[in-house]
């Protein structure tokens, strides 16, 4: 049988705020990449049973992987957020690690011909640095449970690509994201959380200093950005097997901004309430990026351009009573 020249390409939580815009992306360029999907679903909150999950998906993976040059995985689960609890986190690493093993132990060799992208965290990694911009060769410095688990997910991918010299991985350390599909029940998206509270004149409860600098990168954008440092990294003319790199809009902007430009989208003033006692602790004041590794010339959309998708998205769901209300508490 001949081979697809194509790579095979398998998106692990394909359906979040990164992986639905990976997803996007490989249909994009569906003339070198196979998009593959597992036809069993994931129970991520049980380990024994998500072990034999995995050991079945991937048994199912390598059936696939004779017919192609290549393989990809995007590795974009997870559902962790700076708050959530320590236990939550653990387990998240827990996961990943069980992912790798049955990855090993069923592909072993064939690991050779795979490439392995793995979703992290700037601002996690980063969130104790005091030097800014940050590139990608400071050291890490998590102040959170959040950023050292994520830290350590990125030592197990290492730990199994040192063993194997021919296996590519990129290590994606990502900005604030976010998009149109962010998942409003969860605590965090702050973007997604004000437009909404804007549309629904509500108030929203901010945890940290409206100076809050952050960098925020529309996921459209990073799935972009991303492909083009995967091709980069596959390039003969590109030797490094392990890969670590910024993915950032490299535009910082203040809470502050963020609501002047809502108010020009809008001509309505965001209902923000600032306790006294802001969260700062796990918060650093300001945290920005610029990426020294795989320099693209790729330019994201301006942070205002992404504000107005998500409102006319949320607009529209609104219009079909389809947004749900928002909590006055959500934060971050």
């Amino acid at each position: 049988m001949a081979k697809d020249s194509r790579k095979l390409t398998w998106i692990v939580g394909e359906g979040g705020l990164l992986g639905s815009a990976l997803r996007s992306q490989i249909g994009n360029h569906s003339e070198s990449y196979c998009h593959w999907h597992p036809t069993i679903p994931l129970s991520w909150n049980e380990s024994e049973k998500i072990q034999i999950q995995f050991k079945r998906i991937i048994l199912d993976f390598k059936s696939q992987i004779s017919t192609f040059p290549e393989w990809t995985i995007l590795w974009a689960a997870g559902a962790g957020v700076i708050g959530s609890s320590p236990d939550a986190l653990k387990k998240e690493t827990e996961t990943f690690s069980i992912f790798l093993t049955e990855l090993e132990n069923i592909l072993g060799q064939d690991l050779a011909q795979g490439h392995f992208f793995l979703g992290s965290s700037a601002g996690g990694i980063w969130g104790g640095s005091e030097e800014l911009p940050i590139t990608e060769g400071l050291p890490p410095c998590p102040i959170s449970e959040y950023g050292k688990q994520k830290l350590n997910q990125e030592k197990l991918l290492i730990e199994l690509a040192t063993s194997y010299p021919k296996f590519k991985t990129m290590i994606g350390r990502i900005s604030n994201l976010y998009g149109t599909s962010q998942n409003l029940d969860k605590p965090q998206g702050l973007l997604s959380q004000i437009c909404r509270s804007t549309l629904f004149r509500v108030p929203l409860t901010v945890f940290v200093p409206l100076e809050t600098v952050r960098d925020y990168i529309f996921n459209e954008d990073c799935a972009q950005l991303i492909y083009r440092a995967l091709k980069q990294q596959s390039s003969t003319e590109n030797q490094s097997m392990i890969t670590t790199k910024i993915f950032a809009s490299e535009e910082p902007t203040s809470i502050r901004i963020i609501l002047k430009h809502l108010y020009r989208l809008t001509k309505r003033e965001p209902m923000i309430i600032c306790p006294n006692q802001a969260m700062t602790h796990q918060q650093p004041a300001e945290l920005s990026f610029i990426s020294k590794t795989l320099v693209d010339s790729y330019r994201c959309k301006p942070l205002i351009e992404g504000l107005k998708l998500i409102l006319e998205f949320q607009e529209s769901l609104l219009q079909r009573g389809e947004l749900p209300y928002p909590e006055v508490n959500l934060n971050r």
